[in-house]
C-alpha cells in the first residue's frame, strides 16, 4: 500500500468545518480526524499487512504490540471487511463523489482495507482502496462519514 501522511496535504481544519457544516460533528470525530494528520491511522492500517485483523481483539492485540491507536486517546475502532457489500458501498460512494467533485473517471475496483469507528452519531470510515482509469491503476485514501439515518458525506479523498 502507498503510504500516505500529513505531506498529502490532509487539511483537518477542512474536514472540521465540513462536518461542522452537515452538523456531524463530535468531540470523538473530531480526535479521529486529528489522529489522521500525524499519520497514526494511516501507519497502523498499511501495518495491518500480514497480520489477522480480522476480529476487534485480535486488532487491538495487534494494535497494543505496536503501540499504534492506543496512544492516542480515540476510540478503539473496529478494522473493515473489505468483502462486506456495506463497506463496499461506502467506497463506491467515495469513488462517484471524488469524480463529482474533481472531474475525474475514477472506476472502484476493490477495498484494500481500513478502519471504521462507530460512534452515537454514525460511523465513520478510513478506507484504502483501488481505483482504475484510462491512465492506470491506483490505490487511493477515502475519509466518509454514514449518519445513523444512512446519509454519507465524503469528508477527504487522495487520489
Amino acid at each position: 500500500m502507498a503510504a500516505v501522511g500529513a505531506s498529502d496535504n490532509i487539511n483537518i481544519s477542512e474536514i472540521t468545518a465540513n462536518m461542522k457544516a452537515e452538523g456531524v460533528q463530535s468531540p470523538e470525530m473530531e480526535a479521529i480526524v486529528k489522529a489522521l494528520s500525524d499519520d497514526t491511522i494511516w501507519k497502523t492500517i498499511e501495518g495491518f499487512k500480514g497480520k489477522d485483523m480480522s476480529t476487534q481483539e485480535k486488532m487491538i492485540n495487534n494494535m497494543m504490540a505496536s503501540g499504534g491507536l492506543a496512544q492516542l486517546g480515540i476510540p478503539v475502532p473496529e478494522p473493515v471487511n473489505p468483502d462486506d457489500p456495506h463497506v463496499i458501498t461506502i467506497a463506491k460512494f467515495a469513488v462517484e463523489k471524488q469524480n463529482e467533485n474533481a472531474g475525474t473517471s475514477l472506476v472502484f475496483i476493490q477495498v484494500n482495507g481500513g478502519l471504521q469507528w462507530k460512534i452515537v452519531i454514525g460511523t465513520l470510515y478510513i478506507l484504502f482502496l483501488t481505483t482504475q482509469d484510462s491512465k492506470g491503476t491506483y490505490t487511493d485514501h477515502a475519509v466518509v462519514f454514514e449518519t445513523f439515518l444512512g446519509q454519507k458525506y465524503l469528508f477527504w479523498y487522495k487520489h
